[in-house]
């Protein structure tokens, strides 16, 4: 177990408290919900919207870690929301549902159709179960799709997840940091860093909500219920010989990828790309480099440097 764990701990250390963060806020969206509550609500209701602002102050912990460790089911009233998913109020503490947990997902529609409907939210009462609690920062995470598993069952699969192992999982959510795959009954998350050898502009041009995907379990944190995944672990590193297979010189066929005011980058092969830098283009003067390529487009480069300790390749364009 120790040497799995030494073989993986690069990619664990990439996985910090900021990106799992993002769980429980989103771009400060709270405040247009709460200026939609003070329109919206009777006064004598103002004082149990503003849980959010003392967060944590009067939990019952004790209660929260029973409901936690039992897997009990519980009933919450919604009382805000924000793109991210829904504060709750359940009997001494609050809570926050991610819209991945929510039955109905949201992941496909626009920001603005996703508060329409999450503002529809706001006073109904949801069956949900506990899936975080952190009291040292005051954070509590529920589920609506987990309260429909067996009591243990949540338990179970942490129990029977282990470091290097290959599983299979549904994506639930894609975030700008990575994506969140539900394993049967826990989450976890696929670091945008772990989601190819090469560039990854945007987690979403590589996976959509729905998909079924294989992933490799880098890390299990049992204590606060939270996975680390790996995709591109699943293959092989195209880094690591690619000195010997693209050698100084050698012509090939790319395909370019992204549009930049410095040049241009060319997939080679999954995972490795390359930059043809502005001035290994052969263009003269200020000419616009998207009057000459477009993403998708075939193109013919020659390798000028390689450097696999930094994952970088420089190329020059073929005329």
């Amino acid at each position: 177990m120790e040497e799995k764990e030494d073989l993986y701990q690069e990619s664990i250390e990439k996985v910090s408290e900021g990106w799992w963060a993002s769980v429980m806020e989103e771009d400060g969206c709270y405040s247009k919900a709460q200026e939609i509550k003070q329109q919206a609500v009777p006064a004598e209701e103002k004082e149990e919207q503003q849980l959010e602002d003392r967060a944590g102050e009067e939990t019952d912990w004790e209660t929260v870690e029973t409901l936690y460790e039992n897997e009990n089911v519980i009933t919450g009233t919604v009382i805000d929301y924000n793109k991210g998913g829904l504060l709750v109020c359940g009997d001494k503490f609050q809570g926050f549902v991610p819209v991945s947990h929510l039955d109905d997902v949201l992941m496909l529609e626009s920001d603005e159709a996703r508060l329409s409907k999450l503002e529809n939210y706001v006073g109904c009462r949801l069956f949900l179960k506990v899936i975080e609690c952190d009291q040292r920062r005051g954070r509590i995470v529920l589920s609506e799709r987990a309260a429909q598993t067996e009591p243990g069952q949540r338990q179970k699969l942490l129990d029977d997840l282990t470091i290097g192992q290959k599983v299979k999982g549904r994506v639930t959510n894609i975030t700008d940091f990575g994506a969140f795959v539900d394993l049967g009954g826990v989450e976890g998350l696929v670091h945008i860093s772990e989601l190819s050898w090469g560039r990854v502009i945007h987690p979403k041009n590589h996976l959509q909500i729905n998909d079924m995907i294989d992933v490799l379990i880098l890390q299990v944190n049992r204590n606060q219920c939270r996975v680390s995944l790996s995709v591109k672990q699943l293959t092989s590193n195209p880094w690591d010989d690619v000195q010997q297979r693209y050698p100084k010189g050698k012509t090939l066929n790319g395909t370019i990828t992204e549009i930049v005011k410095y040049g241009a980058f060319a997939r080679l092969e999954d995972g490795l790309e390359g930059l043809i830098h502005v001035s290994e283009m052969g263009f003269q003067g200020n000419e616009s480099l998207k009057s000459h390529f477009s993403e998708g487009q075939n193109v013919q480069v020659e390798v000028v440097l390689v450097d696999a300790e930094k994952q970088r390749m420089s190329l020059r364009l073929v005329n």
